[in-house]
C-alpha cells in the first residue's frame, strides 16, 4: 500500500460500477470498496477514510442517509454522492443532511470524477491541519498560563 494515495471508500451496489472506479482510480487512490452502506460502515469502524464516496440509490439505506450517518461517525472524511439521476429532492437531501462535498451525476467522466476527488483530498488536508493548529494553539495557550501562573503565584500554581 502506497502512504501516498489518499485512502478512498467507493460504496455502490453494482459490483461492475464499483470495479469500474476501482480500475479507474487506483493509480491516484488507495481504493476500498463496499456493496452496501452495512458493509461501508462496518469498513469505516475499523478504519478511517479521508474520503467516502457512495451511490444514492441502494436498498436498505440511501447513499444520503449512508453520508449523513458518515457525517455522525467520521466528521473529518469528506463525503461526495455519486447517482445515476438528477433528483433534486434527493440532491437537497444528501447536501443538507450529509453536508456532502460534491453531488455527481453518472455517468461522470473519469476527469471530472478523479478532479472532484482531488478536490476532497485537498479539503481533507485542510481540515485536518486547521484541527492540528487549533490543538498546538490550545496548547500553547495552556502552556503559556501555567508558566505566567508559576511565576506570579507559586502557591497556585502547585494546586494547578
Amino acid at each position: 500500500m502506497n502512504e501516498t494515495r489518499p485512502r478512498l471508500l467507493c460504496v455502490d451496489d453494482d459490483a461492475a460500477v464499483l470495479d469500474g472506479l476501482a480500475l479507474t482510480l487506483r493509480r491516484s487512490f488507495d481504493v476500498t470498496t463496499a456493496e452496501s452502506a452495512a458493509e461501508a460502515l462496518r469498513l469505516l469502524d475499523a478504519q478511517d477514510y479521508p474520503i467516502v464516496m457512495s451511490d444514492m440509490r441502494m436498498p436498505q439505506m440511501s447513499g444520503a442517509e449512508l453520508l449523513a450517518e458518515v457525517r455522525k461517525r467520521h466528521p473529518d472524511s469528506v463525503r461526495l454522492l455519486l447517482t445515476g439521476y438528477a433528483d433534486m429532492e434527493a440532491a437537497a437531501s444528501a447536501v443538507n443532511e450529509g453536508q456532502v462535498f460534491r453531488f455527481l451525476i453518472k455517468p461522470c467522466t473519469p476527469p471530472i470524477l478523479l478532479r472532484a476527488l482531488q478536490d476532497a483530498s485537498a479539503q481533507y488536508r485542510l481540515i485536518t491541519a486547521e484541527r492540528e493548529l487549533l490543538e498546538r494553539t490550545l496548547r500553547g495557550t495552556v502552556q503559556a498560563l501555567a508558566e505566567v501562573l508559576s511565576l506570579t503565584d507559586a502557591v497556585a500554581y502547585g494546586h494547578a
